[in-house]
């Protein structure tokens, strides 16, 4: 697993719309247009191709920057706080 931070600028309200929607299934919120995903490789993959798939290229923009173990790990916030970066990678079996 991978943990990449997702930042996007997108024009058009309904691209807007389904581009969070993606990213949300891959990852965590963590403000307006940035999320944070902890993914394998085939799921950034997937991820992007589906973005690519929405996106109009002339205007709008998708970021992805990798961070490393100890980077993702050592994230700040300040005023509202920021849920663990492993919260929901926890799998509970009975």
């Amino acid at each position: 697993m991978e943990t990449h931070v997702v930042a996007y600028d997108i024009r058009h309200p309904k691209r807007l719309r389904r581009v969070a929607k993606a990213c949300e299934d891959f990852g965590c919120r963590r403000q307006l247009s940035v999320f944070l995903c902890r993914i394998s490789a085939t799921d950034l993959v997937r991820l992007k191709a589906r973005l690519e798939e929405i996106i109009a290229p002339e205007e709008d923009q998708v970021i992805f920057i990798r961070l490393c173990a100890m980077c993702a790990t050592e994230i700040e916030a300040l005023g509202v706080p920021t849920p663990a970066h492993d919260a929901q990678d926890v799998v509970i079996v009975s």
